[in-house]
């Protein structure tokens, strides 16, 4: 057999493959619709069972596609069976080409309607307003640490945490032409962004003004709009905002990773691998941090994180945030927060949701 018979062969053989898929996606949309009449909730995203999904899939596989391949792959499938149910809308911090839009598709895929915010305080407002279903945030950074307009804006709301996701951050020197002006020039980018990049900035460009601004896609338009802006920002605003790349990946961290969280209206179920987030407020007396901290060694409970934030309406007290694996309906939880109300301090559950695969 020749060489063209052999590859007329194989297509023939893709083709029908092609065609199985189509037919048990569609099968499988069908039953999505299904599943959806015998829900009790109108909430059509179950981050848990999704959670579920993919972790079963990659268990399942045996390649030669890698694990990353199959969580984009069934991300889409399922991003399109869940709008045949219902339209969900979610807000980000924006414009477009921020990492928080990348972090929507991360975990709603392609097919759900998109909010751009100008602040992080505004996408979570429009879920507390029911102007959208979600809203996807960071809350910390591996090289910066945490969010604190997130953890400030969770403290004075009543939405949940439903979901994270976890991204990993390189950040590019980019601008409108590659003929720069030799003076005047400035590198805009947010203000977490240049703290990311600050040895590399210090090396290479010291003498360059840096302007923070509300995003990287902001950097981006202004860069695109002026010759002597220079923006940081991600590899998506190139193409988008038509630039030329200067120099990639600038991060002084090659693992700089940022968290994101899905916020709503609602709890979620276990998925089985599951993470709990609160707030805790203490009273500013010696000890009394110590006795919120002492159940979680008791009772062998993982921290992951702490943090804390002042308390605005009081000066020099503070709210502290805790991350801790287990769900709230564990009995081991459940007996957590029984001698943690027992404390003298106030105890705020953000919720319980699956860890970031």
């Amino acid at each position: 057999m020749s060489n063209k018979d052999e590859l007329e062969k194989i297509r023939s053989q893709i083709d029908a493959i092609d065609s199985s898929i189509l037919k048990l996606v569609n099968q499988r949309s069908l039953l999505a619709k299904e599943t959806a009449n015998l829900k009790k909730s109108n909430d059509i995203y179950k981050p848990e069972r999704e959670a579920k999904i993919i972790r079963n899939l990659i268990s399942l596989n045996e390649g030669p596609l890698a694990e990353k391949q199959i969580i984009s792959i069934f991300n889409e499938i399922i991003s399109s069976c869940r709008q045949l149910e219902k339209e969900i809308k979610v807000s980000y911090l924006g414009p477009e080409g921020t990492f928080s839009e990348e972090a929507v598709k991360e975990v709603f895929g392609s097919s759900v309607t998109k909010s751009s915010t100008v602040t992080i305080e505004e996408a979570i407002s429009d879920v507390s307003k029911g102007n959208s279903n979600y809203a996807i945030v960071p809350i910390e950074n591996s090289t910066e640490g945490p969010i604190n307009i997130t953890l400030d804006c969770l403290y004075a709301s009543d939405l949940k945490i439903c979901g994270e996701v976890e991204m990993s951050i390189q950040h590019n020197l980019l601008a409108k032409d590659l003929a720069l002006p030799k003076t005047g020039l400035e590198i805009h980018a947010h203000e977490q962004t240049l703290s990311q990049c600050k040895k590399w900035l210090d090396d290479y460009c010291p003498n360059i003004e840096r302007v923070a601004v509300s995003s990287n896609a902001q950097a981006a338009i202004n860069s695109s709009e002026s010759d002597s802006v220079i923006a940081i920002a991600g590899s998506t605003a190139i193409e988008k905002y038509n630039l030329k790349l200067i120099a990639e990946k600038i991060q002084d961290s090659k693992n700089n990773t940022t968290r994101f969280i899905t916020v709503s209206k609602n709890d979620v179920e276990s998925s089985g691998s599951d993470k709990t987030s609160i707030f805790i407020t203490t009273k500013n007396e010696p000890g009394a941090l110590f006795n919120a901290l002492k159940p979680f060694h008791e009772k062998k409970i993982n921290l992951t994180h702490i943090t804390y934030r002042p308390l605005k309406k009081d000066n020099w007290n503070y709210f502290f945030f805790f991350d801790f694996e287990g769900h709230r309906d564990d009995e081991k939880v459940q007996s957590l927060f029984d001698e943690l109300k027992n404390l003298d301090l106030d105890l705020k559950v953000l919720g319980s949701y699956p860890k970031a695969i």
